[in-house]
């Protein structure tokens, strides 16, 4: 009986199976007076960053695919810095689709606007 008590433990353990961003900068919906130089996802989770494509549309323009760091990335392993160009105003969508170190892919979006809102 002894045995099957670590066993139950170990069903009953949360287990997180996708890469949910925590936090975000700007955050989802923020209308900034200024363009940001850069875009930062905190998630729960590790990610392999070398999987990770990011893209970034402006009004009706398609996508544009985002260069990431190599690598070298010094930030930590559960945060996605995105170095941004100079961005005109306007209302800007960051599409994410990420790989998470359990092996799940996560996908999602973040809006913001610069400039005042129209």
């Amino acid at each position: 009986m002894l045995l099957s008590a670590p066993l139950v433990l170990l069903m009953v353990s949360p287990v997180s199976p996708h890469a949910i961003v925590l936090e975000s900068t700007p955050v989802h919906d923020a209308v900034l007076e200024r363009a940001p130089g850069q875009v930062t996802l905190r998630f729960n989770s590790k990610i392999e960053k070398r999987f990770t494509r990011i893209t970034l549309a402006a009004g009706d323009r398609p996508p544009a695919l985002v260069a990431l760091p190599g690598d070298d990335d010094a930030s930590p392993p559960d945060r996605i810095v995105i170095p941004l160009s100079p961005l005109a105003p306007g209302v800007y969508v960051l599409r994410y689709r990420v790989l998470a170190v359990d092996g799940h892919i996560t996908e999602g979006a973040l809006r913001f606007t610069v400039g005042p809102p129209r």
